[in-house]
């Protein structure tokens, strides 16, 4: 069901949500091969010192779901997508093949040095690849507050019928960081920006009626047992059982129509579903559904909430939406499933 949906959905009345994560690394040039004189101008004793300090390995993540702590090879890019790199002071824009970010700086030959740190913002479009000593990032932490859930409940839908009418949003109130990264470690961190975003309502509506269904469910079985009894079978799985079956001659009427108008005589307002019965034979709030006796014209299931005086036994007025639709119907005989 949809409430149930929505409140494990929304587990926490109140949560944090970090839109930018920062890991910093420096890769040894060995996870990156490349041709550059860079690359060979380290010393031996160069190239054993780096290798002997351990990668710090990080990243700049936003809005992925890999984990705070990353890796060139953990961060996958799509086939096409648009990617920006800066690096000694250049930027360049390219698009990536299906691989990791690792696997780009290699095709591009760029040489992360063991002081280096790549950021990613993998949250952004086109991509961006930073890779240099010292990186200032932008990191956004948002508090969110849910969308309040109200539900309205209807007498003429089933209990089982959940419909949002209105979906809100949550509200968000977000704080701008930017943040400067040395040597894999935050140098410093400012507020730049504030925003806040108010939480607007969601409108459920929520039916209240048992064994019942909308005006225009599909049934695609009834199933009955000979005694007037039996059940229906919808087209969602749901089965409403009825206890009796009748056949009766059936009108139709509208608004507009001379002493109809809006409120029918149990005082809800007409609507698809709406039926005139004689009170004596079927009390208001009694539940039907209805089909042509032949079969070739399924007025659904509705409910007894109008009367009239030429309404008599074995005689049901079926409310319809336009005078047109009443002339189509005419008089045609149905049979009747009273519900449960």
């Amino acid at each position: 069901m949809l409430n149930q949906w929505i409140r494990e959905h929304r587990r926490h009345v109140r949560h944090m949500v970090v839109s930018t994560f920062l890991v910093a690394f420096a890769l040894a040039a060995i996870l990156f091969p490349s041709s550059s004189a860079a690359a060979a101008d380290l010393t031996q004793e160069d190239s054993q010192s780096a290798a002997a300090e351990p990668a710090q390995e990080v990243f700049l993540v936003a809005r992925t779901s890999l984990p705070e702590k990353s890796t060139a090879e953990e961060v996958q890019l799509k086939e096409g997508q648009r990617v920006v790199i800066r690096w000694n002071d250049e930027e360049h824009g390219i698009l990536a093949k299906d691989e990791t970010v690792e696997e780009l700086l290699d095709r591009l030959e760029v040489t992360v040095s063991p002081l280096d740190m790549v950021a990613v913002n993998a949250g952004s479009d086109p991509v961006e690849v930073t890779v240099g000593q010292e990186i200032v990032c932008y990191e956004t932490v948002e508090e969110i507050t849910e969308s309040p859930v109200t539900y309205q409940y209807s007498s003429i839908l089933p209990t089982w019928s959940e419909t949002v009418v209105k979906q809100g949003q949550d509200g968000v109130h977000a704080e701008v960081y930017e943040v400067v990264y040395s040597g894999g470690e935050e140098i410093s961190r400012q507020l730049v920006e504030v925003t806040d975003t108010p939480a607007t309502e969601t409108v459920i509506q929520k039916g209240t009626l048992e064994n019942f269904a909308p005006n225009d469910a599909k049934v695609t079985e009834i199933v009955s047992n000979g005694d007037g009894t039996g059940k229906l079978v919808l087209e969602n799985g749901q089965e409403i059982t009825f206890n009796q079956t009748l056949t009766m001659k059936a009108t139709a009427y509208t608004t507009g129509d001379p002493g109809v108008g809006t409120i029918t005589a149990s005082g809800s307002t007409v609507h698809m579903g709406t039926v005139g019965v004689e009170r004596s034979q079927l009390p208001f709030g009694t539940k039907m559904y209805i089909v042509t006796s032949d079969g070739s014209y399924v007025y659904g299931f509705s409910i007894a909430e109008d009367t009239g005086g030429a309404i008599r036994k074995n005689r049901i007025d079926l409310y319809h939406n336009t005078y047109e639709e009443c002339i189509q119907f005419g008089v045609r005989n149905c049979t009747v499933y009273i519900l449960d």
